[in-house]
């Protein structure tokens, strides 16, 4: 009989243990979701919430000096009489034996030390020959080349 007794506890033991372990579940499981922030799903966007980061640029300092630079040679101002523009339309596609750095980088992909490095690598050869010689300058690979190609010319 001592034998049942003791069978018969152990079995009274387990399903306690089965017990607090079942409600420490629920209580963990419980705290876990009704801590989550609500849901709604009527949310909405109106223009107050966005914004828009819209940066000015002084573009007439450095617009200034290339323009002043470019035309010196060609006393354009002087013989016309007319005022330097801040902003120059460009028209693609470039030549890139008479473009100017600003020309240059109004194409995207082009920033400021590539426009510097195709107008030096220019100065060094005299001259392009094809636009494909521009794969030849430094930070200049087959992807950059495939993005600036249509926008420049010989």
């Amino acid at each position: 009989m001592s034998s049942s007794k003791k069978h018969l506890n152990g079995n009274k033991q387990s399903d306690i243990l089965v017990g607090v372990a079942l409600l420490l579940l629920a209580a963990v499981f419980s705290y876990i979701g009704f801590s989550q922030p609500k849901v709604s799903n009527n949310y909405t966007v109106s223009e107050t919430d966005t914004q828009v980061y819209s940066p000015e640029f002084d573009i007439k300092s450095e617009t200034t000096e290339s323009l002043s630079e470019s035309y010196e040679e060609n006393d354009y101002y002087a013989s016309s009489g007319g005022s330097q523009n801040t902003q120059s339309n460009v028209s693609f596609p470039v030549n890139l034996n008479t473009c100017t750095k600003d020309e240059l980088m109004a194409i995207d992909g082009i920033g400021d030390t590539r426009a510097n490095a195709i107008i030096a690598y220019r100065e060094q050869l005299g001259g392009y020959t094809s636009i494909e010689q521009l794969k030849e300058i430094s930070g200049i690979g087959d992807a950059v080349f495939e993005k600036i190609a249509p926008y420049v010319t010989v």
